[in-house]
């Protein structure tokens, strides 16, 4: 059958009619009044077009019922102007402004018989919450409960309450009132996140203090320190409002009054030399154990850096894990785990190598540095320019988007930068100018941003500058500062931040280090190092990674000095790794996939001599128990879990506790 030119327009005006039906669009069915036989004729509006009300950054549609011959053309007009582009039955504003609020929308419907304009539909923008009046502080004795509130403008308001940065359960009102307290609860902090479609803001975190009699917590950590580099002490304590009084030898230090002590700088003459802290309200006094500190002599000796370099994945999957290695040529080079492209020469998939395979960087690129993640990677090259790689599901390449790469593709910085560092799920880099820009995850507030938003493309870090280097662990960041001081944020539920709490920070805190010539970070434990080559260790210890013995079982939330004459470090989630100034390698954790390096499968409390060849100058502890060792002369050595070929040997089954040679694979060409 051969269909009349006006047939056929009625069939494609039917046809596309039914596609705006599919995509799920509102359109009265007066027009599709033609494909069922219905009248003819000019343009007719028969439902106009209604007011809509929406949330800033969200989008806005709008929509008629209309009828008349077919072919229909309709222009949507905004405050009278038409919109271009918008030229069909419906029309979906971009991600709104508060700018948008009071616009007008109508619609002119033309055929060959004439047209049809229908009435204004207005547009109300609504903005994000506001807080009027904060939370405030609230002191109770043991046992009683404790009440918060907030006032907050907004439509469509939701609450949150959080204790410490973590999200309580069911606290969903504008008030909320604990259990009954505990000494436990003496110091948390209570913030509350407002939110609608528009936005969220937190509101400010507010203290409750528990009356109780004075307990400590966490006792003051024995340390060892080199002469002339800082020492602080910090202890942790329950009972509210609390006066402290710290003790040399047993004698008060006049003015050492806080939770934390420090000196600027360690004697010989405190060689030997206790600590302890009394801890009083009026309900009574608690007295910590005493602290010892270990003086000893070195040299001002600088941390070398190598001229290659090592690094190995964040992942908490065995399976997940891979290894990329930076030579002295500047080129770059990967092996294990590909399912997202970490192998970085454009091929994607589960199979995993232990074959080196090079990265595919721009050509004439130059490596300066690496940084790898829990899934991702990252490149410096020689000119400032940042590429990264892998997985991408939390904007933790910095491409303004979440879909992963199989090649390196170049981060937008607004300036060259001079440092890198991945953390599990979230990017750093220091630029020239010594700001920090942060993308990635922020569930623990690890960008550095007050606002709890994850951020797909690299945002400044507030509240810092002169910075040289940044570190990342799993879900918390640090900076070195040009001063020698040494700035963190993020996750702290275990003291990695090292401010002397287990608060969450969501901007750069001072741990109070003074001196520092590097910094280091893994999992969630922290590292620093002093030029006289002295490391100070904070954080987790759940599994002995601190190394500090049996006689200390709790994580450490005060930066103290651990040992002397080390020149790297790295972390992963149950192991730690030393590297030290004679070339050997220590280690400490759990052990159970031979991570330390010692030959055997023992857990160790207290850092132990690796079996790997002497001459190493860094170090990589993978996320889940697995281990790499670069030596001076440009082999690599690697041990522990070998799930997805993350040691870059064949020879190697499952896992090795035996420092292994990477074979055929010299990182100094």
């Amino acid at each position: 059958m051969t269909l009349s030119p006006n047939a056929r327009a009625l069939a494609r005006l039917c046809a596309r009619s039914a596609r705006v039906f599919g995509a799920g669009v509102v359109v009265a069915a007066t027009l599709l009044a033609g494909c069922m036989g219905g009248s003819f004729g000019a343009p007719k509006i028969t439902q106009q077009p209604q007011d809509v009300t929406a949330f800033e950054t969200q989008k806005a549609t709008f929509s008629i019922g209309a009828e008349g011959a077919a072919p229909l053309a309709f222009q949507w007009k905004r405050n009278g102007v038409a919109i271009t582009g918008a030229t069909e039955p419906s029309y979906t504003t971009p991600a709104l402004t508060p700018a948008d609020s009071g616009a007008k929308f109508s619609i002119t419907i033309t055929n060959g018989s004439g047209s049809a304009t229908s009435t204004e539909a207005t547009l109300t923008v609504q903005g994000p919450p506001a807080i009027t009046t904060q939370p405030v502080a609230v002191s109770v004795n043991v046992g009683a409960t404790a009440a918060f509130s907030v006032t907050a403008t907004g439509n469509s308001l939701n609450y949150q309450w959080l204790k410490d940065d973590v999200v309580i359960s069911g606290a969903t009102s504008a008030t909320y009132t604990t259990a009954a307290t505990v000494a436990a609860d003496d110091g948390a902090y209570y913030s509350v996140a407002v939110s609608n479609g528009a936005g969220i803001v937190i509101s400010t975190p507010v203290l409750l203090t528990v009356a109780s009699v004075p307990a400590v917590t966490v006792q003051p950590v024995s340390q060892v320190a080199a002469e002339g580099d800082a020492v602080l002490f910090g202890v942790y304590a329950t009972g509210g409002n609390l006066a402290y009084q710290w003790k040399r030898n047993g004698v008060n230090i006049a003015g050492a009054t806080s939770r934390r002590y420090s000196q600027s700088a360690a004697l010989v003459a405190d060689n030997g030399a206790t600590f302890s802290v009394a801890v009083t309200n009026t309900l009574g006094t608690a007295t910590s154990t005493a602290a010892t500190l270990t003086v000893a002599t070195r040299a001002i000796s600088g941390i070398p850096v190598a001229v290659a370099q090592a690094d190995t994945s964040r992942s908490g999957v065995a399976a997940d894990s891979f290894t990329v290695a930076r030579k002295s040529d500047g080129t770059v080079w990967s092996w294990g785990y590909n399912g997202e492209g970490q192998r970085g020469d454009g091929t994607t998939g589960t199979a995993t190598t232990d074959t080196p395979t090079k990265i595919t960087l721009p050509a004439g690129a130059v490596a300066a540095e690496l940084a790898v993640g829990g899934h991702h990677a990252l490149v410096r090259l020689a000119n400032g320019d940042v590429y990264a790689w892998g997985r991408n599901t939390n904007g933790q390449l910095g491409l303004g988007d979440t879909a992963a790469r199989a090649t390196p593709t170049k981060v937008t910085l607004p300036r060259p930068a001079i440092a890198i560092a991945a953390g599990r799920d979230h990017s750093l880099a220091v630029l020239d100018d010594g700001s920090v820009c942060a993308w990635g995850l922020d569930d623990g507030g690890q960008l550095g941003v007050a606002n709890r938003a994850q951020s797909p493309s690299p945002t400044n870090v507030a509240s810092i500058n002169g910075v040289v280097r940044v570190a990342a662990g799993n879900a918390h960041s640090l900076a070195l500062r040009n001063d020698g001081s040494v700035w963190a944020w993020g996750t702290n539920t275990a003291g990695q931040v090292g401010d002397g709490t287990l608060v969450v920070r969501r901007l750069p805190v001072d741990t109070g280090l003074r001196g520092i010539a590097a910094i280091a970070a893994g999992a969630d434990v922290s590292f620093a190092f002093t030029s006289r080559r002295l490391v100070y260790a904070w954080g987790e210890n759940s599994a002995g990674q601190l190394g500090r013995g049996t006689a200390t079982t709790a994580d450490i939330s005060t930066p103290a000095g651990l040992m002397l004459d080390v020149v790297g470090a790295s972390a992963s989630d149950v192991h730690s790794l030393l590297a030290m100034s004679d070339g050997t390698v220590q280690g400490t954790g759990a052990n159970a996939s031979g991570e330390v390096g010692d030959g055997t499968t023992t857990a160790r409390t207290v850092y132990t001599v690796a079996t790997v060849a002497s001459t190493v100058t860094a170090v990589a502890a993978g996320g889940n128990a697995h281990s790499v060792a670069l030596r001076a002369d440009g082999q690599l050595y690697s041990w522990g879990n070998n799930a997805a070929k993350q040691l870059g040997n064949s020879s190697i089954s499952a896992s090795t506790p035996t420092p292994t040679l990477v074979p055929s694979f010299d990182t100094i060409p």
